[in-house]
């Protein structure tokens, strides 16, 4: 049945926006998740959530927007030699699994931020006109940590990414931090003339969810499992990549390795798992290579039904988490 969801696009369309509305209203029905009264901006402070409502349709316009740009990446730039449609699918189904699925908060907009961020990265190819990539690159991830300083991170693995993509210039690193800085130039002008002091707390805990243990080990066991097959198959189809996709996936790696590390810190320091959902931005692609693979296709596949039965089934077993 997974196959069903690699191959055929048309139904990626519908069962996308329907899964995610299915999520949402079982989450309205049993009251599982209430929505924060305050949501942490960053530099641009706290500032008071949107209705319910509001907030339910603003995230789950985001993480369709966010499954959209996965697939859209995974396939424009050829990571296989034809079209696959389950990235997003699996975009949302993992992303189901954690807090900020559910409403608009910094880490849900940073996703959006950080995969329009990789997509920049991504369209450079060696050619006159890259530095446009470059410096919209840095402007997304310049917001990004705004919105949310602990991503500030990424800047590490962002200037990896355009040293492995291109032969980097003097204005390739110019542009990069004059984007990066811009953001931070307005929220510095909007707190000097309104005589604000700005408070920056790079590694603030971002939820006060009560902690599940049970919930917390499912999610880390499944993705683990899952990174695990993948790794595995990704190696095997290596061997047979051309020169441009192993340059590409160095990007890729290099979000997912700090988005691991963020997300330890998160777990170690304050038990909470949010910011692990940062490794989303790449584990659906490396799980793609483990369902078209013959030798993982059914372990990957069986990791995958139990994490989306799992999802489902958590409204009414596992939860109330908030």
């Amino acid at each position: 049945m997974i196959r069903f969801f690699v191959d055929y696009r048309i139904i990626w369309f519908f069962l996308g926006p329907f899964l995610i509305l299915l999520f949402h209203f079982f989450n309205f029905l049993t009251g599982s998740l209430t929505i924060p009264d305050q949501i942490n901006l960053g530099l641009f402070g706290e500032t008071t959530a949107f209705s319910p409502f509001l907030s339910r349709f603003c995230a789950g316009t985001l993480v369709l927007l966010n499954a959209l740009n996965l697939t859209r990446i995974f396939n424009e730039n050829e990571f296989y030699d034809k079209n696959i449609y389950s990235t997003g699918f699996l975009y949302c189904v993992l992303m189901s699994l954690f807090h900020c699925f559910y409403y608009l908060g910094p880490i849900l907009i940073v996703h959006t931020l950080l995969i329009a961020s990789i997509r920049e990265v991504l369209l450079i190819k060696q050619q006159e006109g890259d530095q446009k990539h470059v410096f919209n690159g840095a402007l997304l991830l310049g917001i990004s940590c705004c919105v949310h300083p602990p991503s500030t991170i990424y800047v590490l693995p962002f200037f990896v990414a355009i040293w492995n993509l291109k032969v980097i210039q003097l204005r390739d690193i110019l542009l990069t931090f004059v984007g990066l800085l811009i953001p931070f130039l307005y929220v510095g002008s909007y707190y000097f003339l309104n005589e604000k002091v700005i408070i920056i707390d790079l590694f603030n805990a971002p939820t006060k969810w009560k902690i599940i243990v049970f919930d917390l080990l499912f999610v880390l066991i499944v993705l683990t499992l899952l990174f695990l097959i993948a790794a595995v198959s990704l190696r095997a189809n290596s061997i047979k990549s051309t020169l441009r996709l192993r340059k590409m996936m160095v990007p890729v790696w290099g979000f997912f390795i700090f988005g691991a590390l963020l997300g330890g810190y998160d777990l170690f320091f304050f038990g909470q798992i949010d910011r692990f959902s940062l490794v989303l931005f790449s584990l659906p692609i490396f799980i793609n290579y483990a369902l078209i693979s013959k030798n993982y296709r059914l372990f990957a596949g069986i990791l995958f039904f139990i994490a989306l039965s799992y999802s489902l089934l958590k409204f009414f077993t596992v939860l109330p988490f908030g």
